[in-house]
């Protein structure tokens, strides 16, 4: 499974993220258990890769947050 970039752009319950692909479609996911380790808190505008379902295409896992400008204090 190859990692593709998203944004964050709604928080959902239970620990699920809706965010919007490259070719803006819109998947649901959550956060990949390797994650739920360390405290990560997502907002709304984080850059995030996710890994896509084979079996379903509308719901991903996310996989990295994107250091970037969106993570920075301030802005």
């Amino acid at each position: 499974m190859a990692a593709e970039p998203a944004v964050v752009i709604e928080i959902l319950p239970s620990a699920a993220y809706r965010v919007e692909l490259g070719n803006r479609e819109q998947v649901v996911a959550h956060l990949a258990p390797g994650r739920q380790r360390n405290f990560v808190r997502l907002r709304v505008r984080d850059e995030v890769l996710v890994e896509r379902t084979a079996l379903d295409p509308a719901r991903a896992r996310i996989v990295e947050l994107v250091r970037g400008r969106a993570n920075e204090p301030g802005s």
